[in-house]
């Protein structure tokens, strides 16, 4: 009697675990690529259209830039599982995913393993070469550095004021988040631990600090460190871990996208020529 009681507790158990691995692997396959129904497939648009590539897990989705950003197009990446950086690498894009590099050509829609990719380190770095300087995030520290581009000495330790952070309970890296605006000397800054972003005029620097201008609430809470990425033209700034889409000159957000709260990188493209171009980036 005993040994029955422990097959039929044994096959419960294996038929629990069956049931429950089926329930994940449908649910899984039941969540859209982008997190919404009904995207078609991308295919290579006419000259001069202007986009941001979002990277989900095992996804690219494709936002058409104009008044209001939309969702226009996805590619399946089944390899890419958990891109964490996107970069130009010539006409194509270098992805880090966790299982390695892989580079995905966006004119014949193709990834292929391998290939050169940044390595995440948790710290961001941008130049702003107009005023000879560098801005630096990393882990530990809520909030910025500014580098002088010449001496490689820092300038300026700047905080949040009135924010707080726990590295125990929060994202590390804090401020995983840089953008240097395009039409105006405004830096915005992620803070990630607060839900947040910071905005700074930077006019004045080397001579003086930046100035805090404003600090922008996010709608919804962020689970890991985030990204940003602001459009070549300067109008918006896109919030990786939210989904937020931010109108720079009201400062609010004007569309929220699922696949990009759920991605760690983004990338804007313009095609020209039959080919994409990275606006930001050196050709």
């Amino acid at each position: 009697m005993k040994r029955i009681w422990l097959r039929a507790a044994v096959v419960a158990v294996a038929a629990a675990g069956v049931v429950a691995g089926l329930t994940v692997y449908f649910s899984t396959e039941n969540v859209p690529r982008c997190y919404v129904s009904g995207v078609k497939s991308w295919r290579p648009p006419a000259d001069g259209s202007k986009f941001v590539i979002v990277f989900p897990d095992r996804a690219a989705c494709f936002v058409a830039l104009g008044d209001k950003p939309q969702l226009v197009g996805q590619l399946a990446l089944l390899d890419a599982r958990d891109v964490s950086t996107a970069a130009p690498n010539g006409s194509d894009i270098a992805l880090r995913t966790s299982s390695g590099p892989y580079t995905l050509d966006l004119g014949t829609r193709r990834l292929t393993k391998g290939g050169l990719a940044p390595v995440d380190n948790g710290t961001v770095t941008l130049r702003d070469p107009g005023r000879q300087v560098m801005y630096v995030t990393q882990p530990g520290h809520l909030g910025f550095r500014v580098v002088d581009l010449h001496s490689g000495a820092t300038l300026y330790i700047v905080r949040f004021k009135g924010f707080d952070w726990n590295p125990s309970f929060g994202p590390n890296p804090p401020s995983h988040g840089l953008v240097l605006l395009s039409d105006r000397p405004e830096l915005w800054v992620l803070d990630a631990p607060n839900h947040a972003l910071h905005v700074y005029d930077v006019s004045a620097l080397p001579n003086q600090p930046p100035r805090h201008v404003a600090d922008v609430r996010l709608d919804r809470t962020m689970t890991d460190s985030g990204s940003l990425l602001g459009s070549a033209d300067g109008r918006y700034v896109y919030v990786g871990g939210t989904g937020d889409v931010i109108n720079t000159q009201t400062r609010e957000p004007i569309a929220q996208f699922d696949a990009l709260q759920h991605a760690s990188a983004a990338l804007e493209v313009e095609w020209m020529n039959g080919k994409p171009g990275f606006p930001g980036y050196p050709r």
